[in-house]
């Protein structure tokens, strides 16, 4: 009987340790709250130059749409990338079509046709697949 409590609590463990894993990796763009400097949440956000802002709370967006600028200013440099919409398509390097974009793990993806955009979808399905 130990045996058995000791094998189950190992495998709960596992996979708590799994899934705080998977809740480590986000679909967001940003990982700071450019208002708090908190970690941000998948649900908060706005769109900002063409690329989505996240935030840590419900009153964020608000304050960051008054002086959008100061807060940018305010990431980090990676998160400053992040926030940035693409200008080139991922596919052939060719300057995007703004009404050309997907939504893809959290972020705006933009490209120079149709045919890219569903080749990009194809290219990230097989890739989450392997």
């Amino acid at each position: 009987m130990r045996k058995l409590t000791i094998a189950l609590f190992i495998v709960f463990a596992s996979v708590a340790v799994m899934k705080a894993s998977d809740d480590d990796k986000k679909a967001v763009t940003n990982k700071k709250c450019p208002v708090m400097k908190n970690d941000v949440s998948e649900k908060q956000r706005v769109e900002y130059k063409g690329q989505y802002v996240y935030f840590c709370c419900q009153m964020c967006p608000a304050t960051f749409e008054k002086d959008p600028e100061k807060y940018i200013a305010t990431l980090s440099k990676e998160d400053q990338e992040a926030v940035k919409a693409n200008e080139v398509c991922p596919m052939t390097k060719e300057p995007v079509d703004q009404s050309k974009s997907i939504e893809y793990e959290g972020r705006k993806v933009y490209f120079c046709c149709e045919g890219c955009a569903e080749a990009y979808k194809e290219k990230m399905a097989a890739k989450k697949s392997n």
